[in-house]
């Protein structure tokens, strides 16, 4: 985290505190903006390397577990909608500008979409790809583990606990 975020989390948890003692709402929208600004940057590198078919082609939940391939990966946004489907993207599509704008105009697109439907609830961002899915299936899989419901076999062990075909869309 560079010292230009996290003093300006600095302020904007200061300025929540003030408000709080002041009886006054809860400024999510200075959050929001802040999560905007980070988010947006992701977003363009994810469009343009879907764009040029550079978004991973494996998966590998750390560096002690086996890749697994990842035969189709692309986008899906927090709203649950394949960003490759968006109506308001596709019309993007025909705008008179270069690739990198449009990469720079679909993030911004998706960021005042998904802020006007109310943020990324789950925090996993705002646009995901299929291998950032097997990723969050795995921890969300590991944290409901019960060892003494949940045994797996000892070959299994090994194994990721998600393959990249199980993923839905």
């Amino acid at each position: 985290m560079s010292d230009f975020d996290h003093n300006w989390h600095v302020a904007i948890n200061r300025c929540s505190e003030r408000m709080r003692d002041e009886g006054k709402d809860w400024p999510r929208f200075m959050y929001d903006a802040k999560e905007a600004f980070n988010e947006s940057k992701r977003l363009v590198i994810l469009f343009e390397r879907e764009r040029t078919d550079k978004l991973p082609k494996v998966h590998k939940q750390c560096s002690l577990s086996p890749a697994v391939p990842v035969p189709e990966n692309y986008l899906t946004c927090c709203l649950g909608k394949k960003c490759r489907e968006c109506e308001y993207l596709a019309a993007l599509d025909t705008a008179a500008i270069s690739p990198e704008e449009r990469d720079t105009a679909k993030a911004w697109t998706c960021v005042g979409h998904i802020l006007s439907e109310g943020g990324d609830i789950s925090g996993e961002g705002f646009i995901t790809t299929v291998d950032d899915r097997l990723y969050w299936e795995n921890v969300y899989k590991s944290l409901a583990y019960d060892p003494e419901h949940d045994q797996p076999e000892e070959k299994e062990a090994a194994r990721p606990i998600i393959a990249a075909g199980e993923v839905k869309p």
